[in-house]
Parts: C-alpha cells; structure tokens; sequence
C-alpha cells in the first residue's frame, strides 16, 4: 500500500508541475477566470474619487462600498478574502490606469505554486534488487496468552475520565402520570392513593374477578358432581 501512495504522489506531482506550464498569464487559470468575470462587472460600476486612495464605487444595483487602494480595501470585504480583486477595485484601478493582474495576490502566481510543487519523490528500484543486509532478520514478538478471561476493556490513565452511566444529580425529573416536576411515578400521590385503595380491597378479602373466574374453572368434574350428589 505504502508503495502505491509514493507512485501516487510521485506522478501527481509531475502531473502539476506539467498544468503550470499551460497557464497564459503569471496567475492560476481560475484566478485568471474570476478576475474577468470581475472586470466585466465594472463596466457598470460609477465611482467619485477623493483626490489621494478613496474610492465611492456604486455598482448595477445602487450599493456603494468604499475602496481604499493604499490599504488595499474594499467594504464588500471580496478583495480581502478571496485575494483576488473585486469589481468595486477593477473600476477604481481602470480610473487610476493601473493593471488588475498586479494586485492578485501572491499564491495565485507561478512562482508560489512551483515552489509547492518543487520537492520531487525520487524513483527508487524494486525490493528484489535492495541489497541484502548481513544483520540478523528481525523477528516478530512472540504473542504470549495470559490466564485468565481476557480483558474487554483497556486500563485507562489516571487523567482520563471513567466510563459510566451520567450523574442524574440536578437534574429535574417529571412525572409520567401527573407531569409535574420534582419527583417520578414512584413517588407520585395517584400512584400512592392507588396502592392504598388496592390495599384495603386486599385486607377486606375482597377477590378480584380475574382470580375467583380462574379458581372456578379450575375445578375438575369430580369436584362438581361430588358438589351436586351431596
């Protein structure tokens, strides 16, 4: 696998370097892209000059934003992020006759992106003709089985936290039978009251339904004729 990702990179690289070749200009084919979408745009642009660095740029949909090209600014905030100038910056740059393509920053350029590219992976021979070392081979650890069950957790450290069920300390619980808050079914009073009235129907003798219709159809027909002659 290890040699498969070293061939993998190894023409990937080679790969790169050769696309550089293609490009027209000193910047990459998708800056280039961008910033002719962005000097297309500019042509609708209006702009008011300050007289030094400041530019009031209103484009198509009358939003002004302000340029500063001393700083390097715009307040649509493209210029900053993407590195590459916006259509507010294109105006103000056409105005002062200054090339866009010089205020692209500097990882879109041919030099940055060879020098990415410049550590080549060198070709090696196949391990057949690797020269045989005279050392002794190195021989895997032999695997021992301890007594025992075997362990299905590891020993953690003493700064890692214990595996568990989470603490229920301040939390709010809420009954399932009355909904209210602070206590659960088992502490409920319906639940109480039930088992109260269920305790005094116990002591009274008083048989449920369920259990008399069950002792009576558990009696054999000897029981019932015996019953009868009697």
């Amino acid at each position: 696998m290890l040699e498969e990702i070293r061939i993998k990179v190894m023409r990937r690289i080679g790969q790169l370097r050769e696309f550089c070749d293609t490009w027209i200009t000193n910047i990459s084919p998708m800056a280039l892209k961008v910033l002719t979408e962005n000097t297309t745009k500019s042509i609708k642009c209006n702009l008011e000059w300050n007289g030094e660095y400041g530019f009031e740029v209103k484009d198509n949909w009358d939003n002004t934003f302000v340029v500063n090209l001393g700083n390097q600014t715009c307040t649509c905030r493209s210029w900053m992020l993407r590195g590459i100038p916006c259509c507010h910056v294109i105006a103000a740059l056409h105005f002062r006759k200054l090339e866009p393509i010089n205020y692209v920053a500097h990882w879109y350029s041919k030099e940055t992106y060879l020098k990415v590219y410049s550590h080549y992976i060198q070709p090696v021979t196949n391990m057949k003709m690797w020269p045989q070392s005279a050392n002794p081979s190195v021989i895997p650890h032999v695997i021992k089985t301890l007594p025992g069950r075997p362990r299905k957790c590891r020993r953690k450290e003493q700064n890692e936290n214990k595996t568990g069920k989470l603490s229920k300390k301040d939390v709010e619980m809420t009954c399932s039978l009355c909904h209210a808050k602070g206590h659960n079914k088992r502490g409920c009073h319906l639940n109480n009251q039930a088992n109260a009235c269920r305790g005094r129907e116990m002591g009274r003798g008083c048989e449920p339904s369920s259990t008399r219709s069950s002792v009576g159809s558990s009696r054999t027909p000897t029981e019932s004729q015996s019953s009868k002659k009697r």
